[in-house]
Protein backbone atom coordinates (compact mmCIF):
# COMPACT_ATOMS: atom_id res chain seq x y z
CA UNK A 1 0.00 0.00 0.00
CA UNK A 2 1.93 3.37 -1.26
CA UNK A 3 -1.66 5.79 -0.70
CA UNK A 4 -4.67 4.77 1.30
CA UNK A 5 -7.82 4.93 -0.83
CA UNK A 6 -10.70 6.70 0.93
CA UNK A 7 -14.36 7.30 -0.56
CA UNK A 8 -16.24 10.55 -1.18
CA UNK A 9 -17.95 11.82 2.28
CA UNK A 10 -16.06 14.64 3.94
CA UNK A 11 -12.38 14.93 5.41
CA UNK A 12 -13.70 12.86 8.23
CA UNK A 13 -13.95 9.04 8.23
CA UNK A 14 -13.34 6.03 10.35
CA UNK A 15 -11.40 2.96 9.14
CA UNK A 16 -13.28 -0.18 10.97
CA UNK A 17 -11.35 -2.95 12.92
CA UNK A 18 -12.48 -5.04 10.88
CA UNK A 19 -10.92 -3.42 7.80
CA UNK A 20 -7.87 -4.75 6.28
CA UNK A 21 -6.83 -1.17 5.75
CA UNK A 22 -7.05 -0.90 9.52
CA UNK A 23 -4.50 -4.18 10.31
CA UNK A 24 -1.72 -2.26 7.64
CA UNK A 25 -1.66 0.48 8.43
CA UNK A 26 -1.18 -0.13 12.41
CA UNK A 27 0.47 -3.59 12.16
CA UNK A 28 2.09 -3.46 9.23
CA UNK A 29 3.13 0.46 8.92
CA UNK A 30 3.21 0.60 12.90
CA UNK A 31 1.53 4.05 12.68
CA UNK A 32 -0.19 6.11 15.60
CA UNK A 33 -2.28 8.34 17.20
CA UNK A 34 -1.13 11.50 15.59
CA UNK A 35 0.76 10.38 12.52
CA UNK A 36 0.06 10.81 9.46
CA UNK A 37 -0.05 9.03 5.80
CA UNK A 38 -0.30 8.94 2.24
CA UNK A 39 -3.63 8.89 1.31
CA UNK A 40 -6.00 9.49 -1.78
CA UNK A 41 -9.49 10.10 -2.80
CA UNK A 42 -11.82 8.68 -5.21
CA UNK A 43 -12.64 12.06 -6.50
CA UNK A 44 -8.57 12.11 -7.86
CA UNK A 45 -6.94 14.37 -4.65
CA UNK A 46 -3.97 13.41 -2.75
CA UNK A 47 -2.59 14.68 0.65
CA UNK A 48 -2.28 13.41 3.75
CA UNK A 49 -4.78 11.73 6.15
CA UNK A 50 -4.05 12.72 9.78
CA UNK A 51 -4.69 9.87 12.72
CA UNK A 52 -6.59 11.35 15.29
CA UNK A 53 -7.87 8.43 17.90
CA UNK A 54 -7.81 4.46 17.71
CA UNK A 55 -10.22 2.95 19.35
CA UNK A 56 -11.73 -0.32 19.58
CA UNK A 57 -14.18 0.58 16.64
CA UNK A 58 -11.39 1.64 14.58
CA UNK A 59 -9.21 4.55 13.85
CA UNK A 60 -10.57 8.08 12.84
CA UNK A 61 -8.83 9.94 9.92
CA UNK A 62 -8.85 13.60 9.03
CA UNK A 63 -7.76 13.96 5.37
CA UNK A 64 -6.24 17.14 4.00
CA UNK A 65 -6.20 17.17 0.58
CA UNK A 66 -3.06 18.55 -1.48
CA UNK A 67 -3.39 18.80 -4.78
CA UNK A 68 -4.85 15.90 -7.74
CA UNK A 69 -3.43 13.11 -9.07
CA UNK A 70 -1.91 12.59 -12.62
CA UNK A 71 -4.91 11.67 -14.91
CA UNK A 72 -5.49 8.36 -15.90
CA UNK A 73 -3.87 7.08 -19.58
CA UNK A 74 -6.37 7.38 -21.99
CA UNK A 75 -6.67 3.63 -23.25
CA UNK A 76 -9.33 1.98 -23.11
CA UNK A 77 -9.23 -2.19 -22.82
CA UNK A 78 -11.83 -4.45 -24.40
CA UNK A 79 -11.63 -7.39 -23.67
CA UNK A 80 -13.68 -11.34 -23.33
CA UNK A 81 -14.94 -11.73 -19.99
CA UNK A 82 -12.27 -13.99 -18.02
CA UNK A 83 -12.78 -16.52 -15.04
CA UNK A 84 -13.61 -14.20 -11.59
CA UNK A 85 -10.29 -15.08 -10.07
CA UNK A 86 -8.30 -14.27 -13.25
CA UNK A 87 -10.24 -11.06 -13.43
CA UNK A 88 -9.06 -9.68 -9.95
CA UNK A 89 -5.55 -9.73 -10.87
CA UNK A 90 -6.12 -8.30 -14.18
CA UNK A 91 -8.42 -5.21 -12.30
CA UNK A 92 -5.66 -4.82 -10.11
CA UNK A 93 -2.52 -4.66 -11.92
CA UNK A 94 -4.20 -2.36 -15.21
CA UNK A 95 -5.45 -0.27 -12.66
CA UNK A 96 -1.85 0.38 -10.87
CA UNK A 97 -0.50 0.75 -14.77
CA UNK A 98 -3.66 3.52 -14.57
CA UNK A 99 -5.28 3.01 -18.34
CA UNK A 100 -8.79 4.87 -18.49
CA UNK A 101 -11.29 2.07 -19.07
CA UNK A 102 -11.65 -2.00 -18.81
CA UNK A 103 -14.79 -2.78 -20.81
CA UNK A 104 -15.92 -6.86 -20.73
CA UNK A 105 -18.16 -8.40 -23.30
CA UNK A 106 -19.48 -11.58 -23.55
CA UNK A 107 -17.49 -13.11 -26.55
CA UNK A 108 -19.07 -15.87 -29.46
CA UNK A 109 -16.72 -18.10 -27.25
CA UNK A 110 -16.86 -17.12 -23.99
CA UNK A 111 -18.17 -18.56 -21.06
CA UNK A 112 -21.32 -17.24 -20.38
CA UNK A 113 -21.11 -18.16 -16.33
CA UNK A 114 -18.22 -15.71 -16.29
CA UNK A 115 -20.66 -13.00 -16.99
CA UNK A 116 -23.42 -14.28 -15.07
CA UNK A 117 -21.05 -14.49 -11.39
CA UNK A 118 -21.57 -12.33 -8.40
CA UNK A 119 -17.88 -11.23 -8.84
CA UNK A 120 -19.42 -8.66 -11.73
CA UNK A 121 -22.97 -8.70 -11.48
CA UNK A 122 -22.50 -7.48 -8.04
CA UNK A 123 -19.29 -5.60 -8.80
CA UNK A 124 -17.53 -7.46 -6.76
CA UNK A 125 -13.89 -6.67 -7.94
CA UNK A 126 -14.71 -3.27 -6.84
CA UNK A 127 -12.12 -4.16 -4.03
CA UNK A 128 -9.26 -4.97 -6.86
CA UNK A 129 -9.71 -1.57 -8.36
CA UNK A 130 -8.82 0.13 -4.92
CA UNK A 131 -5.80 -2.32 -4.46
CA UNK A 132 -4.58 -1.30 -7.93
CA UNK A 133 -4.41 2.29 -7.02
CA UNK A 134 -3.21 1.81 -3.61
CA UNK A 135 -0.21 0.39 -5.10
CA UNK A 136 0.36 2.66 -7.83
CA UNK A 137 0.00 5.72 -5.64
CA UNK A 138 -2.94 6.93 -7.57
CA UNK A 139 -6.60 6.92 -6.47
CA UNK A 140 -8.26 7.65 -9.94
CA UNK A 141 -10.05 4.31 -10.93
CA UNK A 142 -11.10 3.42 -14.64
CA UNK A 143 -14.03 3.44 -15.90
CA UNK A 144 -15.39 -0.73 -15.71
CA UNK A 145 -18.52 -1.94 -18.48
CA UNK A 146 -20.12 -4.81 -19.29
CA UNK A 147 -21.79 -6.15 -22.53
CA UNK A 148 -23.79 -9.16 -23.19
CA UNK A 149 -21.81 -9.01 -26.91
CA UNK A 150 -18.89 -8.07 -28.89
CA UNK A 151 -21.21 -6.34 -30.84
CA UNK A 152 -22.94 -4.21 -28.48
CA UNK A 153 -19.72 -3.31 -27.43
CA UNK A 154 -18.28 -1.91 -30.32
CA UNK A 155 -21.53 -0.15 -30.80
CA UNK A 156 -21.21 1.60 -27.64
CA UNK A 157 -17.85 2.72 -28.48
CA UNK A 158 -18.23 4.07 -31.70
CA UNK A 159 -21.27 6.38 -29.77
CA UNK A 160 -18.87 7.03 -27.16
CA UNK A 161 -15.98 8.44 -29.56
CA UNK A 162 -18.32 10.25 -32.04
CA UNK A 163 -20.13 12.35 -28.69
CA UNK A 164 -16.56 13.14 -27.50
CA UNK A 165 -15.35 14.03 -31.04
CA UNK A 166 -12.42 11.91 -30.39
CA UNK A 167 -11.22 8.84 -32.06
CA UNK A 168 -8.82 6.30 -30.87
CA UNK A 169 -6.15 4.00 -32.50
CA UNK A 170 -7.74 1.05 -32.54
CA UNK A 171 -5.79 -3.06 -32.31
CA UNK A 172 -7.55 -6.28 -31.82
CA UNK A 173 -4.93 -9.07 -31.13
CA UNK A 174 -5.26 -12.50 -32.30
CA UNK A 175 -2.40 -15.11 -32.68
CA UNK A 176 -1.74 -15.05 -36.75
CA UNK A 177 1.51 -14.96 -38.09
CA UNK A 178 0.78 -12.37 -41.02
CA UNK A 179 -0.74 -9.80 -38.83
CA UNK A 180 1.84 -7.11 -37.45
CA UNK A 181 2.77 -6.67 -33.79
CA UNK A 182 2.69 -3.37 -32.23
CA UNK A 183 6.20 -1.91 -33.14
CA UNK A 184 5.83 -2.37 -36.62
CA UNK A 185 2.43 -0.01 -36.88
CA UNK A 186 3.96 3.55 -37.95
CA UNK A 187 1.87 5.77 -35.67
CA UNK A 188 -1.16 5.78 -33.20
CA UNK A 189 -3.41 7.63 -32.02
CA UNK A 190 -3.01 9.58 -28.17
CA UNK A 191 -6.05 7.47 -27.43
CA UNK A 192 -5.87 3.80 -27.80
CA UNK A 193 -8.80 1.13 -27.94
CA UNK A 194 -7.32 -2.24 -27.28
CA UNK A 195 -9.34 -6.01 -27.93
CA UNK A 196 -8.22 -8.99 -26.59
CA UNK A 197 -10.44 -12.36 -26.73
CA UNK A 198 -11.46 -14.45 -23.75
CA UNK A 199 -8.91 -17.59 -23.43
CA UNK A 200 -10.52 -19.52 -26.66
CA UNK A 201 -10.19 -16.22 -28.36
CA UNK A 202 -11.55 -14.32 -31.16
CA UNK A 203 -14.13 -16.13 -33.60
CA UNK A 204 -13.64 -15.31 -37.58
CA UNK A 205 -16.99 -13.60 -37.06
CA UNK A 206 -15.81 -11.56 -33.99
CA UNK A 207 -12.42 -10.61 -36.07
CA UNK A 208 -14.61 -9.32 -39.34
CA UNK A 209 -17.08 -7.37 -36.98
CA UNK A 210 -14.38 -5.82 -34.99
CA UNK A 211 -12.48 -5.18 -38.26
CA UNK A 212 -15.71 -3.43 -39.48
CA UNK A 213 -15.19 -1.04 -36.48
CA UNK A 214 -11.97 -0.04 -37.01
CA UNK A 215 -10.21 -2.34 -35.14
CA UNK A 216 -6.36 -3.22 -36.99
CA UNK A 217 -4.95 -7.20 -36.48
CA UNK A 218 -1.69 -7.28 -34.58
CA UNK A 219 0.14 -10.05 -32.33
CA UNK A 220 1.75 -10.19 -29.64
CA UNK A 221 4.85 -12.05 -30.72
CA UNK A 222 4.55 -16.03 -31.90
CA UNK A 223 3.29 -17.36 -28.56
CA UNK A 224 -0.75 -17.71 -27.86
CA UNK A 225 -1.16 -16.12 -24.41
CA UNK A 226 -3.49 -16.54 -21.92
CA UNK A 227 -5.97 -13.46 -21.48
CA UNK A 228 -4.03 -12.48 -18.67
CA UNK A 229 -0.71 -11.99 -20.31
CA UNK A 230 -1.72 -10.52 -23.39
CA UNK A 231 -3.61 -8.10 -21.48
CA UNK A 232 -1.01 -6.91 -19.16
CA UNK A 233 1.70 -6.82 -22.36
CA UNK A 234 -0.91 -5.14 -24.86
CA UNK A 235 -0.88 -2.40 -22.25
CA UNK A 236 2.93 -1.81 -21.39
CA UNK A 237 3.77 -2.11 -25.12
CA UNK A 238 1.44 0.95 -25.38
CA UNK A 239 2.70 2.44 -22.40
CA UNK A 240 6.04 2.35 -23.72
Amino acid sequence: MNILFLEKGGPQCIVPRTDRRFEHIVRILKKKEGDSIAAGCSDGTIGLAHIGTISPEGLSLSYVPETQAPGLRPILLLMGFPRPIQAGRILKDLTSLGIAGIWFALSDLGEKSFAESTFFKEKEYGTYLVEGAEQAGNPRLPEIRSFWSIDRACTELDKDEEASGQHSSRLMFHPDPSSPTIAALSTLEPQVTLAIGSERGWTERERSLLAAHGFQACRLGDRILKTETAALAAVSIVLS
